[in-house]
């Protein structure tokens, strides 16, 4: 993921380069007014777009593994291919989707159309679960549809609300409100759940509402941007696929892509670290959805150091320390003993780390390595990617823990997640020596 001017020595390259570091989560509390003055007001009501959203996506998604298992009863193999779908079913539509935008420049009714399928996902998941878990899985299955389609041309519309130079700061305020939304669902989902137990219709309710709101801020106060002027219409037009194939066959490009495809074939879901945190311990599941909030608060507290340590020592450095301390958390998963707080504290604090050194960064890399025409699709490409791998890491999961247990399960995967760190280690060498001898 970088030029290595020694063996072994990883340095920065124009790839992870913005003004001030490209964690986007460095920016996350508190700009500058020099940042604030190139960063758009539709960064900000994309942001309240997406606070919104994300309080209506983690209500269902932090109760998610409950429901399914407390009151559908589904085995941790069907429970895999669910979460495999919800984590990896909007690939080929957020691609397609960041096609169409790039070619047609209409970014905002791309999202628009995301939003709004999201919604009605919403208002469905009310009365799936009367007929099966097949429903609930169709339900799901067309809100990440909407999550896919809308993904890429907001992440496009964010970048062509602010300058060259504060690419980085703005995807910093996205993710900044974005995290809050991650920490008020879960809170809002578990006190439902123990104000009105087992009442999962009533959090679906509310995570209806939330959607709704989301699409009205985006809807009514989110403008084009500068979409229509970033790249003429008859070049828009004239971007055929081979064309798009070409240019994104960079070297830099392409190991980003390949080391993030990579690490996500063993990247386990939340879900499935939490519910097997919580069958292993044993404590009440109605506290499931705080696992996520204390997630999230770990990450808030850590972003802005870890990303001064990216600026100081190197983006690739931090980014490769994110993977391996996902790694610490599946063997500790394994090695510590099943009972008491300290297991569970340590994977919580690891876990967020692990998201303050790698979350928000694959995004702004693909913006800074492609021409403006080709930004959805870049971003799209990564993240289609990535969102395969996860859906097959989540079923192969689901297929090893119910074959051979959960910690059995977890323990190969974080030999796996070793293996691919170490793939990727010699894939930037190997890059960085060809950059030498060119």
């Amino acid at each position: 993921m970088a030029h290595v001017h020694s063996p072994g020595k990883f340095t920065d390259t124009s790839m992870y380069q913005t003004e001030s570091g490209l964690n986007p989560a460095l920016h996350s509390p508190a700009l500058g007014a020099a940042s604030r003055s190139r960063i758009g007001a539709g960064v900000y009501f994309l942001g309240m777009t997406s606070l919104l959203t994300d309080i209506s996506a983690e209500m269902v998604a932090s109760i998610l593994p409950l429901y399914l298992f407390s009151v559908l009863r589904l085995s941790p193999f069907e429970f895999g291919l669910i979460d495999g779908l919800y984590n990896g079913s909007a690939a080929i539509a957020r691609l397609a989707s960041a096609y169409w935008a790039d070619r047609r420049g209409r970014h905002k009714a791309l999202a628009f159309t995301g939003y709004l399928l999201s919604a009605l996902a919403k208002f469905a998941l009310l009365f799936a679960g009367i007929a099966g878990w097949l429903s609930v899985a169709a339900v799901l299955l067309v809100d990440r549809v909407g999550k896919g389609i809308r993904t890429s041309p907001r992440d496009a519309l964010i970048a062509s609300h602010a300058s060259a130079a504060s690419v980085g700061a703005a995807f910093g305020v996205h993710r900044a409100m974005d995290a809050v939304g991650a920490i008020i669902g879960p809170l809002l989902a578990t006190a439902l759940l123990l104000w009105l137990p087992r009442r999962f219709d009533i959090v679906f309710l509310g995570s209806l509402c939330f959607a709704v709101l989301g699409l009205l801020v985006f809807g009514l106060c989110v403008q084009a941007g500068r979409e229509g002027s970033a790249t003429a219409p008859d070049q828009r037009q004239s971007l055929s696929l081979a064309a798009m194939l070409r240019t994104m066959r960079s070297p830099r490009f392409m190991l980003l892509v390949a080391a993030a495809s990579l690490l996500s074939l063993f990247t386990l879901s939340d879900n499935m670290i939490y519910l097997g945190l919580q069958r292993q311990l044993d404590f009440d599941a109605s506290y499931l959805p705080l696992l996520f909030v204390a997630t999230a608060c770990v990450f808030m507290c850590l972003a802005i150091p870890l990303g001064r340590l990216a600026d100081r020592f190197g983006h690739v450095r931090v980014f490769l320390a994110g993977y391996l301390m996902l790694g610490l958390v599946y063997c500790l998963y394994v090695a510590l003993p099943a009972s008491g707080n300290i297991k569970l504290v340590v994977c919580i604090v690891l876990l967020g780390a692990y998201y303050a050194a790698t979350d928000g960064i694959l995004a702004a890399l693909a913006v800074k390595q492609l021409p403006v025409e080709m930004h959805a699709t870049g971003i799209a490409c990564i993240g289609t990617l990535t969102s395969l791998g996860r859906m097959g890491s989540s079923i192969l999961f689901g297929w090893g823990w119910e074959s051979l247990g959960q910690e059995q399960a977890v323990g190969w995967f974080g030999i796996a997640m070793l293996a691919m760190l170490f793939l990727t280690v010699l894939l930037a060498r190997k890059l960085g020596q060809g950059a030498r001898s060119a």
